[in-house]
């Protein structure tokens, strides 16, 4: 049956699938607007998607964009408590459903068979939505060796680096990789054992700090990405002073030179510190530590809320929903 699993998902960032075991699913949503349902013969590609308060409507649209079909719901949604909804797939048929009522909302004829993934989503720019449902064990085909121990933590660096420093780089001699508060943010950036500082990114420009912190342990890999496609299992660096977004570690190569620095999913990019700039690189590696188990790829901080995050295949703007003054069950639900 899996666990009960609570996460909330936000834009820009990385699906993850799930199978689910019949056909049908019943979930929670509580947010402002624009909850997304994947569903996918194979993990990767969603077939069809099921939209619900996008515009103060529910859809559902074929991955293409075409919509099959849509229905106005005014306040379907509520930012301040969940809401139930269940879908199901039946005799070629995608239907939707609210709360405990047999009547489907909406629904759509389909050829496809075996719709056996799904994944979570949510449209827009900066509205997040929470879920609550139960799920099977997250698909994962790991390729490495389990580590015993040996996270990467940050310790407080003092007269000498700390056993265990990650090696981040290398730059006229081996870099380690920091971090450091500085205007309100809490930015990774390099070590240079040579001079004793640390450096990082911020405005435009390197800044030289002696307060901060080293990254210590030995169960993590550096991983290619590119942009704002950040994998399960980043390892978190801090976070930006602007809205408290969560900032990974990284690094690129530059000028024949590999400096770790911070990874920013918003801006699309990895900032390095270097010659006294900030160079941003939009093809780099990022740190993740491999065998996360975990609900999501990635977390932001939002008005003192760890809140997690997926991405849809498309974009899609919408204006403001209303609350949903309607009261709803805010049952645990089951996939039966």
């Amino acid at each position: 049956m899996g666990d009960i699993c609570e996460f909330t998902t936000w834009p820009k960032h990385q699906n993850l699938f799930y199978k689910i075991s019949s056909n049908a699913l019943v979930f929670n949503i509580k947010g402002e607007r624009n909850a997304a349902i994947g569903l996918a013969k194979n993990p990767g590609e969603c077939e069809y998607w099921v939209l619900i308060g996008v515009d103060q409507q529910c859809w559902i649209k074929k991955n293409n964009g075409r919509c099959c079909c849509t229905v106005s719901t005014q306040n379907i949604i509520s930012r301040n408590k969940y809401k139930k909804f269940w879908i199901m797939l039946k005799k070629g048929e995608i239907l939707l459903g609210k709360s405990n009522k047999k009547t489907p909302i909406l629904s759509e004829q389909t050829p496809l068979q075996n719709l056996q993934y799904v994944t979570f989503s949510v449209l827009g720019e900066r509205n997040p939505v929470q879920w609550r449902l139960h799920l099977p064990p997250q698909i994962q085909k790991p390729t490495l060796v389990k580590f015993t121990g040996g996270e990467p933590q940050w310790i407080k660096a003092d007269v000498q680096l700390p056993d265990g420093a990650i090696i981040g780089g290398h730059e006229n001699g081996v870099l380690y990789i920091i971090r450091a508060p500085h205007r309100g943010s809490l930015t990774p950036g390099k070590f240079v054992p040579e001079l004793g500082l640390g450096f990082v990114s911020w405005g435009g420009e390197m800044h030289e700090e002696s307060d901060f912190e080293v990254l210590c342990g030995y169960n993590c890999t550096w991983v290619k990405t590119v942009g704002n496609e950040i994998p399960v299992g980043a390892v978190e660096g801090g976070y930006s002073e602007d809205g408290h977004e969560i900032l990974y570690v990284g690094r690129a190569l530059y000028d024949n030179y590999l400096i770790p620095g911070k990874v920013q999913p918003s801006h699309n990019c990895c900032y390095i510190p270097y010659q006294e700039k900030e160079i941003a690189v939009q093809t780099y590696e990022i740190l993740v530590v491999p065998h996360s188990i975990t609900h999501s790829a990635n977390k932001y901080y939002v008005s003192g809320l760890g809140i997690r995050n997926y991405r849809p295949n498309y974009s899609y703007e919408s204006d403001r929903s209303h609350e949903d003054s309607e009261d709803d069950e805010d049952n645990v639900i089951n996939i039966f």
